[in-house]
């Protein structure tokens, strides 16, 4: 089993230490993997995919939760790399963002999740085969 999650995939050593250092003030241990060869060669980032922030497994869905709070234009690209356990495909879009919500039903259901978080439901749904499900399944 792994020990690591990626929680977010950065193309710039910059991009990544910010939001690094937010995270390790909110106690989470962070390792930037590929930092220092893109620091070193920048144009090496695309042919590594990135400088991937990882943290342990355990503290994934609280780092996950800082990011979103922080740094929402990085949470967006973290849905970008999620799979679709059902499908495999990577086009899944977040249960309570009323931005990427499709039509009326949509919009009302990422409101009421938004406004009651306490409710149980499946944070996350593939536009491809419809499937829900939460992210550490």
């Amino acid at each position: 089993m792994k020990k690591f999650r990626t929680v977010a995939v950065f193309t710039y050593p910059a991009e990544a230490s910010v939001i690094k250092s937010k995270l390790e003030s909110e106690n989470v241990s962070v390792f930037l993997r590929n930092e220092f060869t893109v620091a070193a060669e920048p144009f090496a980032s695309n042919a590594l995919g990135g400088i991937k922030m990882e943290v342990y497994r355990e503290d994934y869905l609280k780092a996950l939760a800082i990011i979103e709070k922080y740094s929402p234009e990085v949470s967006q690209r973290i849905i970008a790399h999620i799979i679709c356990p059902q499908c495999g495909k990577r086009s899944v879009r977040e249960q309570q963002d009323v931005l990427s919500a499709q039509g009326f039903s949509q919009i009302m259901r990422a409101v009421r999740y938004s406004i009651l978080p306490f409710i149980k439901h499946k944070s996350f749904k593939c536009t491809n085969c419809a499937y829900e499900f939460d992210i550490n399944e």
